[in-house]
């Protein structure tokens, strides 16, 4: 199926199609199976266009028990499509290494991600960008917006910046970071119950509870995950945390009647990377105002001491459409 879209300028229209992922490398992903981008297009100015298409059949973003497709799922996608974009449009080497520095998303109508378990979903994303090339040496911190419609309607915006690396800069700044740190120490720390986050498989789980602490379990054999090697945890675990510790919060504080509920609001700053042989343990407090069956939750993340990591999530109950849940 193809959208037949405006792409800015007058008079002149460009077909994104669904047919066929990107070459992997432009994702960023190892898997074929894990790319999410089918299509892109300049849409004039400081505007670009992605199509995405979610796999109906996925080891992460299927492990759900309602007929619903995940929010995050397509926070991935639009993570991917700024990927492809910033390489086809923007200049940036196929090799640089990109950082989070802070990432949010608002879901703008939780109906359009009905699942009609038939087929696929496919999401048209026009990013705007305040980059418009590549610069010399470290590239500067880059911010963007990201509109996503499904069917022609606003499902989500998602709002967020970072900055992308020359591969031997990197390289020297985490040898440097690296040498800089503590001893290092993890604690055997085996995942929570999946039946306390809505999810089925325990390789999905990403939170322990060794103790009296939540602290994250970072598989490195987890297919999505860790679908090819870092020196830092990644980007979209660190995400997950976050909505499972909103979970678990919520949850526990007798806000939401099931661990079944969607993430409608996020934010999430990094302010360093997160290196994979050291607890890293998170702190959540619900935030004043919340309701039943709509929690907002600020969570924290702490490594060597300090908190690396913050930001808050608001849960929302979804919409009845026929039985709902499976």
């Amino acid at each position: 199926m193809d959208d037949l879209l405006t792409n800015g300028r007058a008079g002149e229209r460009r077909t994104l199609g669904f047919d066929q992922a990107v070459p992997r490398s432009l994702a960023h992903r190892s898997a074929v199976a894990e790319v999410f981008v089918t299509d892109t297009a300049p849409a004039g100015g400081d505007e670009f266009l992605a199509a995405v298409q979610l796999p109906r059949a996925h080891a992460l973003w299927f492990d759900r028990l309602v007929t619903y497709h995940d929010p995050l799922a397509v926070l991935e996608a639009v993570r991917q499509s700024l990927l492809v974009i910033g390489q086809r449009y923007l200049g940036v080497p196929a090799d640089a290494p990109a950082s989070l520095q802070r990432m949010g998303l608002s879901v703008d109508d939780l109906s359009l991600f009905h699942d009609d378990e038939r087929t696929p979903l496919e999401a048209i994303v026009r990013i705007r960008s305040d980059q418009t090339s590549a610069d010399s040496g470290y590239f500067r911190d880059v911010s963007f917006e990201a509109a996503v419609t499904i069917d022609g309607a606003r499902a989500m915006t998602v709002r967020g910046g970072g900055i992308a690396f020359p591969r031997d800069a990197y390289e020297e700044l985490r040898a440097l970071q690296q040498n800089r740190r503590g001893p290092s120490a993890t604690t055997d720390t085996p995942p929570l119950d999946p039946n306390l986050f809505g999810r089925r498989d325990p390789r999905n789980i990403v939170l322990g509870r060794p103790d009296e602490r939540l602290i994250l379990v970072v598989d490195q054999r987890h297919p999505s995950f860790f679908d090819h090697p870092y020196d830092h945890v990644p980007g979209p675990l660190l995400i997950e945390a976050f909505r499972q510790a909103a979970l678990v919060a919520a949850t526990e504080a007798n806000l939401l009647d099931a661990p079944v509920a969607a993430v409608t609001e996020l934010r999430a700053e990094f302010t360093e990377f997160i290196e994979l042989d050291a607890d890293i343990e998170c702190v959540t407090e619900i935030s004043p105002g919340s309701a039943p069956g709509f929690p907002q939750v600020r969570i924290g993340l702490h490594q060597y001491g300090k908190q690396i990591a913050d930001g808050a999530v608001e849960l929302s109950s979804y919409p009845p459409i026929g039985t709902g849940i499976r």
